[in-house]
């Protein structure tokens, strides 16, 4: 290892210590690298800009203010109650009820932490007023929330598509839905599970009118997703068309079907927007100066020659562990702008399917999000809940275990992520 990635590992090392924000941590480490590379540090500039540019960002801001859009909209009711006549009238209904309208939201919104807060300050109240222990409450939703990025459009999968290269951001959409719904079901059973010891409340079963009546109603949110993956699949829209048709679709049921969205609430919306956007971008252009580096000292090169000789799924449970311990310490969005531009082209060298083991890399990120100790669905459900964290992750512990098995089942079971990729040609 030479002096300046040595520099550029501690240094990167000491700050993610010091819990100094993630981007300017890689932005400081990869200046520390140029410096004793004694490189021109508009380099860094360069590649930054290089990183921002791809016109499938455009998509990012678009989703954001459609899943605004929706949730100001008043439509969170009507998914919910669409979940709920069909489940309701199962052990621990509200529960599942939540999960159900977690993948819903994953559907529209994309994001885990959007989903924890929108749907956790509705149903983790309604939970407790049912019954329910708050760290179960907050454990069920914090848990649920993965389903945001998992569920296509996910902004996690466009920044790792544009980080790697040689992936179709519409084919990984397709490859995590199936995943998505095994997530949501296992889910579901182990709060069936829990709640039939703990004899937590089910709903009478919803007649045919209710059923009827709560699926009208739902149409309007329901066609979203619809027009987004149908667009896209369909060949109708790019991913950045279809984000923008999104907003226009969301924002028209808002202020003109549902009449909820003022001009006065456009200032907000933009302003989510705006960060959580701005956030993506940077960690982007960040991340591209880091990847150069590692780049530019032949780092793959000195990892393919080793593992060239392994067998694939020896490599895909290293990957998977490495990454469930990655994601105790550090985000999604981070860690898929330095560790996957490494892992990508290794798998790819083994023989590993491009789709495959984005959806491997991807879901096992967003895991990352609900594991302790910096899980930060878990630090946005348990507030909610007005209970400690420790609370929530005993309690969440099921959650995870089956999720990390449906993630160990796409890991060596190939076609439960590649079978839609595989019909729809992208493979």
């Amino acid at each position: 290892m030479s002096l300046a990635l040595l520099t550029l590992v501690v240094i990167f090392l000491l700050l993610l210590l010091c819990g100094l924000p993630i981007a300017f941590n890689l932005l400081v480490s990869s200046m520390a690298y140029m410096l004793v590379r004694g490189h021109d540090l508009m380099i860094m500039g360069q590649k930054m800009y290089e990183g921002m540019s791809s016109f499938s960002f455009l998509a990012v801001p678009f989703f954001v203010i459609t899943g605004q859009l929706m949730l100001k909209g008043g439509l969170l009711e009507t998914l919910i109650d669409f979940v709920n006549v069909f489940f309701g009238r199962f052990k621990g209904a509200v529960a599942i009820v939540t999960i159900g309208a977690a993948l819903l939201m994953g559907a529209i919104v994309g994001l885990a932490v959007a989903s924890a807060a929108a749907l956790g300050v509705f149903l983790i109240p309604m939970m407790k007023k049912e019954g329910y222990s708050s760290p179960f409450a907050a454990a069920v939703m914090s848990s649920a929330s993965l389903l945001g990025p998992i569920m296509p459009p996910s902004v996690l999968m466009i920044m790792y598509c544009i980080a790697v290269g040689r992936t179709s951001i519409a084919g990984l959409f397709l490859a995590a839905v199936i995943p998505a719904f095994l997530i949501a079901g296992v889910q579901m059973l182990v709060a069936n599970r829990v709640a039939k010891k703990r004899d937590y409340p089910s709903y009478p079963t919803a007649t045919a009118a209710q059923k009827k009546r709560a699926v009208i109603r739902a149409i309007p949110a329901l066609f979203l997703p619809v027009i987004i993956l149908g667009g896209i699949f369909g060949g109708i829209f790019t991913i950045s068309e279809a984000s923008a048709a999104a907003v226009f679709y969301s924002f028209m049921v808002a202020a003109f079907v549902k009449k909820t969205i003022k001009l006065r609430d456009a200032p907000g919306i933009f302003m989510e927007s705006a960060l959580t956007s701005g956030l993506v971008l940077i960690l982007a252009g960040a991340g591209s100066d880091m990847a150069w580096a590692i780049a530019n000292e032949r780092v793959l090169s000195s990892i393919i020659g080793p593992l060239s000789t392994i067998p694939p799924w020896l490599f895909l449970l290293m990957v998977n562990i490495i990454l469930l311990i990655n994601g105790c310490f550090m985000d999604d969005y981070a860690s898929v702008v330095i560790l996957a531009p490494i892992i990508a082209p290794v798998a790819w060298e083994l023989g590993i399917e491009p789709l495959h083991i984005a959806a491997v890399i991807c879901i096992n990120l967003v895991i990352g999000l609900a594991t302790p100790p910096f899980g930060i669905t878990l630090f946005v459900t348990s507030p909610i809940a007005k209970v400690k964290i420790e609370d929530t992750v005993r309690e969440a512990i099921p959650f995870l275990v089956v999720t990390i098995g449906v993630l160990f089942l796409i890991t060596f079971v190939p076609e439960t992520c590649l079978f839609l990729p595989r019909l729809f040609g992208y493979i």
